[in-house]
């Protein structure tokens, strides 16, 4: 099991007892957020992880500046001044209050500067890092963290995330300036869905901009959404319903990738993927709107970036477009073996279609492909027995205005596609016959083409 690690800052103000509520939670009368926290952690009866040696290797971390040490830490404290009355107040340090809460797991105190200069900066920095090992699961306090020290942890929280595989499952903010004054009662806020906004940011840039959608994956399954979505259908939401909801959306997603990735084209013209995101992004907005607000116009985002797409339940004609659309997609993801290879079929599929020949059928296919790359009708690309039935309907076909502009219009650049660019990608640039090997320079013709095309289609 993973190790569960709270970290918190201990300040050196002059602390308030006060109680802090979060939902049906109440802490106990304390002056340290820090005893409150772990509280509502339930880490007295949860933080027992253990190791193969059967040691406890859950783990709290005081985080103490020289001055916080001498004014809230030590177990010695017994009395401290209270400025704002000029009197003296019985007071115990930090300390000794997790040492009376008999807690399960080791508490550990880490030495920091004061943070007043850059190179402090860092050293906080490399301190608290230094505290975490691989797939750790991070518990924050905020409240007593200084100047910048909340920035730093929200960015450290994410360097861990890439390097060590943490995952943060709790950041959270005792606001004891927003106290309840006649039952002096503070809220214990919740930072959580901060880094989670940061995260589904993250994770939709990375499928808008590269096509991977393994990210979102990962947040759809964190532990801490659905929590989040199940706290939420308490109050005004089909947990169910909304859990449902968003797996039906990654699913959608993933549907989309793997036609493209697959060179899917029967999915990909009849927009079936492109319909089930659609389908979805109004009710999941809907939900993430209710957990997290920010949220939805992220996935709006990941919405236009596929609105060149057709929304059709029908194969043809005009679903043709998706093919040209998913072709400049793959390219524009640099998917390029997939953009060259749905390019080519789609404009067989559409010529096969004025043509009037089966697309289904492979030698009708085969023999169109060909038609379309001579520019004429050929005897001998035709004299297979099962084309005998279209033979006539094919000559005659070819001469119509429909057919001829086609040519016109794909032929040269069906050519290029075909034997230039396709057979080279798909026999790796052995095959022989070819004029040398697929370059940067065919990738970036290949790009102008489909561009070209699109215009013309259009």
């Amino acid at each position: 099991m993973a190790r569960k690690i709270f970290i918190s800052v201990l300040g050196t103000g002059f602390y308030e007892p006060c109680k802090y509520t979060k939902g049906s939670f109440v802490s106990s009368n304390t002056r340290f957020i820090q005893q409150a926290t772990l509280e509502y952690l339930k880490v007295s009866t949860n933080w027992t992880t253990r190791n193969a040696d059967d040691e406890v290797i859950d783990r709290i971390i005081i985080l103490l500046t020289n001055g916080a040490k001498g004014a809230n830490w030590d177990k010695n404290i017994s009395k401290r001044l209270n400025h704002k009355t000029e009197q003296e107040e019985s007071y115990m340090g930090l300390e000794q209050v997790l040492q009376d809460m008999n807690l399960p797991c080791p508490v550990e105190t880490i030495d920091i500067p004061d943070g007043k200069n850059e190179e402090e900066m860092w050293a906080i920095f490399n301190a608290v890092y230094g505290t975490l090992l691989p797939n750790d699961e991070l518990y924050f306090d905020l409240t007593h963290s200084y100047r910048y020290l909340p920035m730093l942890v929200l960015v450290l929280s994410n360097y861990a995330k890439f390097l060590k595989g943490v995952k943060v499952k709790h950041i959270s903010y005792g606001n004891y300036e927003a106290r309840d004054t006649a039952s002096n009662e503070a809220p214990l806020m919740d930072i959580l869905p901060l880094t989670m906004l940061q995260d589904w940011t993250y994770a939709a840039a990375d499928l808008i901009q590269n096509g991977n959608i393994k990210k979102l994956q990962e947040l759809k399954e964190d532990d801490a959404l659905i929590p989040m979505l199940r706290e939420k259908g308490k109050k005004n939401i089909d947990r169910r319903l909304a859990e449902g909801f968003l797996d039906a959306y990654i699913e959608s997603l993933k549907n989309f990738l793997n036609d493209m990735k697959l060179c899917l084209s029967p999915n990909i013209i009849s927009g079936v993927s492109i319909n089930q995101i659609r389908d979805c992004h109004e009710q999941v907005s809907e939900v993430l709107n209710q957990v997290i607000a920010p949220i939805p116009p992220i996935i709006g985002e990941i919405q236009q970036s596929l609105q060149n797409f057709e929304s059709t339940d029908t194969m043809y004609p005009e679903s043709l477009h998706n093919g040209y659309e998913a072709a400049k997609w793959c390219y524009d993801h640099q998917l390029y073996q997939q953009a060259v290879t749905i390019l080519d079929e789609n404009i067989t599929t559409d010529f096969c279609l004025r043509l009037g020949t089966d697309e289904h059928v492979y030698k009708e296919r085969t023999a169109s492909n060909a038609l379309l790359r001579w520019g004429n009708y050929r005897e001998e690309d035709w004299k297979d027995d099962c084309l005998e039935s279209i033979r006539e309907k094919v000559q005659t076909a070819v001469s119509s205005p429909v057919v001829q502009d086609f040519i016109k219009l794909m032929r040269w650049d069906v050519v290029w596609i075909h034997n230039n660019c396709r057979n080279k990608y798909n026999h790796a640039s052995m095959i022989q016959g070819t004029e040398g090997m697929l370059t940067p320079e065919d990738i970036d013709k290949l790009g102008r083409i489909i561009m070209k095309i699109i215009r013309l289609i259009r």
